[in-house]
């Protein structure tokens, strides 16, 4: 019997984690947004990016809990947020991810980026992203893109998201379901989207 509740509770977990996508951001995750959100709009306007939506990646949260958020200008909130992985890269772990824009480092990277309309070779339900700055420029050569693994969707109810080399190499690797969202958002608006990643701990 004690089996079976074990079960079921896990089963409810990961039901509640996986179809609650999109999923809103708690009131703690809201404050690096907003920080960030009129720097963003004005950045987009100087590069005549889309000054409706802005993707945000704050990868001090935990990567069991969702932490990339779509903010919506006209709204004034975040309307969907979802899972994303980091790379294994220069002696990351799950639970802490390291960052370099070195070819062939294998990590995540900071900063601002260009979310394009060009596929990868291999994923085509993915957007790569061009570094707007100077510390990440290399992002678009070492082909990093937003798109989606079913990795994450497997291990959404854990605290932190194993690390896995195959599904991500430091892209921004987020849940399919996320990643469904993401690619009816992006083909619908004709500027391209700003990402912004950061670590709320680093004043990137």
């Amino acid at each position: 019997m004690a089996v079976i509740v074990v079960v079921a509770l896990f089963a409810l977990h990961w039901a509640w984690k996986y179809y609650g996508l999109p999923a809103l951001p708690d009131r703690r995750d809201y404050k690096s947004i907003e920080e960030r959100a009129e720097k963003a709009l004005a950045f987009a306007k100087r590069h005549r990016m889309n000054e409706h939506y802005a993707l945000f990646v704050d990868y001090a949260i935990a990567s069991g809990k969702p932490r990339l958020f779509v903010w919506d200008y006209e709204k004034h909130r975040a309307v969907a947020s979802t899972y994303v992985m980091h790379g294994p890269g220069g002696g990351s772990t799950d639970e802490r991810p390291h960052f370099s824009n070195r070819p062939g480092s294998k990590c995540s990277s900071l900063g601002r980026f260009q979310v394009t309309k060009v596929h990868g070779t291999r994923n085509k339900r993915g957007f790569r992203i061009k570094g707007l700055d100077l510390d990440n420029q290399s992002a678009y050569a070492r082909g990093l893109m937003i798109h989606g693994a079913k990795w994450v969707d497997r291990n959404c109810w854990r605290n932190y998201i194993p690390m896995n080399g195959k599904c991500c190499q430091g892209c921004v690797t987020v849940s399919c379901r996320g990643m469904d969202y993401l690619y009816t958002l992006i083909n619908g608006e004709q500027k391209p989207l700003l990402l912004w990643n950061y670590y709320t701990d680093n004043q990137q």
